[in-house]
């Protein structure tokens, strides 16, 4: 172990906010204390608990995150719902559906630790930040690391929710939609939780009018994040999600929603 380690160890032990650095006599924040900022300030921290996602130009591999972060805590009461964020469409109508019913939502993304990006939907976790930033609600996240087991991966990320809010859990959120094998998967591999699936059956027609009035009322826009074919076509990365790709993916036989695998979405502020 270097020194530098130790002075870390030993300062984070004793409760300490900071030690000072024997090679130039600064004082240097410990990781705990970055994590009561609840975020990554991107200023390139020794000890940066998130990764130094934030750092300007930073591939997100010099320093990967160790261990599940939260973000953007604030004080409330209320038992929360954790949803399960990808940072597309469904993810974005579960949000919704829950803030209008008043519940007290964190969300939750696991990535990979390597790569700092949500593996399916490869959206990188600046825009899970941003995502989070903008729809003012706390969110965890956690890394996966090669060979990692997925489930002790994500009960590590719910004990530092409990730990960090001092909230029990009531619920786990998903934005399933209509794969009834998915969300029995959920239901059986998270029996000691409440699972819910709020938008689970509830028509697409209803869904995309819902979508269509929440992207104009807060001035959002969805793109793909993955490739997608459409006949002989490819449609890149950052393609438009809106009515007219829709009926383009009705023509063709695709889901509307993309719901058999067919490609990913990403929801974004258009001020940013």
């Amino acid at each position: 172990m270097s020194t530098i380690e130790i002075l870390h160890r030993d300062a984070c032990t004793q409760g300490r906010d900071t030690y000072i650095d024997p090679a130039t006599g600064y004082q240097v924040l410990t990781s705990e204390a970055l994590l009561r900022q609840g975020r990554c300030c991107g200023n390139s921290c020794r000890h940066c608990p998130y990764g130094r996602f934030n750092v300007p130009g930073n591939a997100g591999s010099d320093l990967p995150m160790e261990k599940p972060v939260v973000l953007n805590w604030l004080p409330k009461l209320d038992a929360l719902d954790v949803l399960f964020w990808s940072g597309g469409k469904d993810s974005f109508l579960t949000l919704m559906h829950l803030l209008e019913q008043g519940r007290n939502v964190i969300l939750l993304t696991s990535f990979g630790a390597y790569t700092n990006r949500v593996s399916i939907q490869d959206i990188h976790i600046k825009d899970i930040a941003k995502q989070a930033e903008f729809f003012k609600v706390p969110l965890c996240l956690v890394p996966l690391y090669p060979n990692s087991d997925y489930k002790q991966s994500i009960e590590a990320g719910l004990s530092q929710i409990r730990s960090s809010t001092g909230l029990p859990i009531a619920r786990l959120v998903f934005g399933d939609l209509h794969l009834q094998d998915i969300r029995q998967w959920r239901v059986d591999t998270w029996q000691g939780y409440e699972v819910s699936t709020p938008l689970f059956g509830v028509p697409y027609e209803e869904l995309l009018q819902k979508l269509w009035a929440l992207l104009k009322t807060l001035n959002l826009s969805i793109t793909l994040s993955t490739e997608v074919r459409l006949g002989d076509a490819t449609l890149p990365v950052g393609t438009p999600y809106d009515q007219a790709l829709v009926e383009e993916f009705d023509q063709a036989g695709i889901d509307r929603m993309l719901e058999n695998g067919e490609g990913h979405t990403l929801v974004s502020p258009k001020s940013c």
